[in-house]
């Protein structure tokens, strides 16, 4: 299991338990965001605080599930990140689409 998902309030949460570094994960971690989208929820929190790396498996799926979530009137955020996480993040610019939640 990649990803673990909560609703708090109005947001649902994505835990990430695993890094998301091959195919397997990264269609695991999909599948966990086409769920949300499928819902159509307007708050979703992607917590990255529990893994080490991710690869462009993962990256993609976020840059996917952004763009549709964006189209729905959906906002996405990110737990404050750490680490190699939050530098992947800087170094691709994601930080400057999706806000870290405090």
């Amino acid at each position: 299991m990649v990803t673990s998902t909560e609703k708090i309030g109005n947001r649902t949460f994505i835990r990430v338990l695993k890094d998301i570094d091959d195919l397997k994960s990264g269609e695991e971690f999909k599948a966990a965001l086409m769920d949300v989208y499928d819902k159509r929820e307007k708050a979703v929190v992607i917590d990255f605080g529990n893994i080490n790396l991710i690869n462009s498996h993962g990256i993609g799926k976020i840059l996917m599930f952004y763009r549709r979530f964006r189209e729905i009137g959906g906002t996405i955020y990110v737990t404050p990140l750490k680490g190699s996480i939050k530098e992947i993040f800087k170094s691709l610019m994601l930080d400057k689409l999706i806000s870290e939640i405090k």
